[in-house]
């Protein structure tokens, strides 16, 4: 028995496909009279649904056939992340709602082992009820024996059974848990969707037939650099390691940045400090002026300032793992002697930068050899020097902005310039990171059916040898798909061998419950937009910013995805819990209506407007672009185009 929500199919329920074929066919304006009063007379249930945006016989139309669509088509859940292969034996670990032995620990346990055996405690209680004890030393009864195997690095793990106890080895740092969520996620079938969206099964003889593997993620740097995905409970039962997410070492640590995260250069040497003194320090403009804009990367003072700055940081935080000697993220470039030589031998402002970030990184290798110094190939860095290359513990972080995303950003990175980019990088270094761009900046909340795209581009990422992958959304509060976005993402940077369509289903059915079919359908409306707007998505007005008037946010298909998210609420019925989601999920559909205003949406505009505010006030929403808080403001400037009411006569 599963916690969650299902649909019950009534009997000889329509076919899905039957079903979307005549959705399609009503809402493309073909259906007619006969047909609807078929569908009425045939399948009453479709009498009582509601419908909460009916403006027009059409959209009327299309929540009639919408809910047949629903009725009665849902799959069942199934596990994406179901291991290939036979499973290697059965253990039981609990039987009639009593411990079957024990979760065997080394005699004397790491922190990690001891909070892994702890975790699995957990969730074995959740799902039996039955407290499994958890054992350390010598002997003992394991039904589960969790140990460190440092030939798995810090976050592999290898599963297997022996001797009639499931083995869990893993890596020094997040291994352990990581083999023991590999288990509950892939053998198991439990879900972590959210943090307030957990998917287990319940039962009160739990028997585990594991298949026995082995998996080393490639990434160490695995960052859906959402604002939901920050949360260090979701990112360690994820498996994501990002700068944001702070798990504690205790459970195995993260990507520790220890402040020092991108653009950092006016941090390691603040204008306010040295500027007046050493105006020498900072970048020569052309007129022989210095701006605090930038450093001068090659000035020998400066490297010394470096060095001093980032060791005091190492020495506060120890369990830093990288931190960034990057430029400000302003394209400026200091036009000093030096500086020009440099760069025109090379080809590269990157060289500058090199020559800076490899004294800093030289230097900190001494004392701290396992830390990386990261710097940013961006913009006016991001091309490869003709000799000067980056040191063993430097990483290279290629940013797939102007090269890529930014203008095109329904195009796989295997179809742009960034391609040849990564290529040239990953034939001179071995230590590449990416930061990707997957949200609309200036719209938040606008649809953006791009996860194929993501899904294309984390693959040709880890194919050029890359260590480290970030995929930037919407990182200041919550954004369209966010966490179905954040979800599939971590499983794919943990293994990109998984199906991302099969991951969606996965996170659909099981996050949605019930309404499931209808998210679905939205689904499928959004990969319908891509295909019919194929021209407007390879080049969209706007680059990555595109407008809320695109061609592809038509009229049709916000009133496509209006109707069928009337049918999900309808479908999430009393669950409360169900509904919240549902309406989460259709506050894109909301603010393109918002923002194209009353002659876009019509009588109903004040309604939408309302219910806008009333969702993105529950969800905490303070930013619908990037940059500072500005919720209060757009929605002022929406309620101000709500027509006046004529004055009564």
């Amino acid at each position: 028995m599963w916690k969650a929500s299902r649909i019950l199919p009534e009997a000889q329920p329509p076919r899905a496909k039957d079903c979307r074929n005549l959705a399609l066919h009503v809402a493309d304006g073909e259906g007619n009279l006969f047909a609807l009063r078929h569908l009425w007379l045939c399948f009453p249930g479709i009498q009582n649904v509601q419908q909460r945006a009916m403006r027009n016989t059409a959209l009327f139309c299309l929540g009639v056939a919408a809910s047949l669509l629903c009725a009665g088509a849902q799959a069942e859940w199934v596990n994406a992340l179901k291991p290939p292969g036979k499973p290697a034996g059965k253990i039981t670990v609990v039987k009639a709602g009593k411990a079957r032995g024990a979760i065997q620990l080394p005699e004397h346990p790491t922190p990690q082992e001891t909070s892994a055996g702890a975790e699995l405690q957990h969730w074995i209680k959740e799902m039996t009820g039955a407290a499994v004890p958890v054992n350390s030393g010598k002997g003992g009864h394991g039904r589960i024996v969790i140990h460190t195997d440092n030939t798995l690095g810090d976050e592999g793990y290898a599963i297997s059974i022996s001797r009639g106890a499931i083995i869990l080895s893993a890596g020094k740092t997040r291994g352990v848990m990581n083999a023991v969520f590999a288990l509950l996620e892939e053998d198991l079938g439990c879900r972590f969707y959210a943090n307030d969206s957990i998917r287990l099964p319940h039962t009160n003889t739990l028997v585990i037939a594991p298949v026995a593997r082995r998996h080393v993620p490639q990434l160490k740097l695995r960052d859906p650099f959402y604002a939901c995905a920050f949360d260090p409970l979701w990112s360690l039962r994820n498996r994501a390691n990002a700068p944001n997410a702070a798990v504690p070492e205790e459970q195995g640590g993260h990507m520790d940045y220890a402040n020092m995260f991108v653009h950092t250069a006016a941090q390691i040497v603040p204008p306010e400090k040295y500027f007046k003194e050493h105006p020498d320090y900072f970048a020569q403009q052309a007129d022989g002026t210095r701006t605090t804009a930038q450093l001068c990367p090659t000035h020998p003072d400066v490297a010394g300032i470096a060095i001093d700055y980032v060791r005091q940081v190492l020495r506060d935080n120890p369990h830093t793992e990288i931190v960034s000697v990057s430029k400000n993220d302003v394209q400026v470039m200091c036009l000093c002697e030096r500086c020009r030589k440099l760069r025109d031998a090379e080809g590269s402002e990157m060289a500058n930068q090199l020559f800076l970030v490899n004294q800093v990184a030289a230097a900190i290798e001494q004392e701290h050899p396992e830390v990386v110094m990261d710097t940013l190939a961006y913009l006016d860095t991001i091309r490869v020097p003709k000799t000067a290359r980056p040191r063993r513990n430097v990483a290279i972080r290629l940013c797939n902005d102007a090269v890529g995303a930014w203008n095109l950003p329904f195009t796989p990175a295997a179809q742009c310039e960034a391609a040849s980019l990564v290529g040239a990088w990953s034939a001179v270094h071995n230590r590449i990171y990416i930061w990707d761009y997957n949200v609309n900046f200036s719209h938040y909340l606008a649809p953006m059916p791009n996860l194929d795209v993501m899904a294309a581009n984390i693959r040709f990422w880890i194919k050029n040898h890359a260590e480290g992958v970030m995929l930037q959304g919407g990182y200041q509060g919550p954004a369209e798909r966010d966490q179905l976005k954040s979800w599939v993402s971590a499983k794919l940077l943990w293994n990109p061998a998984w199906d991302e369509k099969a991951l969606t289903r996965d996170f659909i059915e099981g996050h949605y419950g019930q309404a499931a079919p209808a998210l679905e359908e939205y689904e499928a409306l959004l990969q319908r937009l891509r295909t019919e707007h194929a021209k407007d998505f390879a080049a969209p007005p706007g680059g990555i910013r595109y407008p809320m008037d695109a061609p592809f946010l038509s009229s049709t298909f916000v009133n496509q995805a209006t109707a069928i998210f009337a049918q999900a609420r309808a479908l999430a019925g009393g669950d409360d819990e169900l509904l919240r989601r549902v309406e989460r999920a259709e506050l894109p559909i909301l603010y393109v209506q918002c923002a194209r205003g009353p002659a876009f949406v019509g009588n109903s505009y004040a309604q939408v407007v309302a219910e806008f505010e009333r969702i993105a006030r529950r969800e905490k929403i303070q930013y619908l672009e990037e940059g500072s808080t500005d919720f209060e403001r757009k929605l002022a400037g929406y309620k101000a185009l709500i027509p006046k009411a004529a004055p009564a006569h």
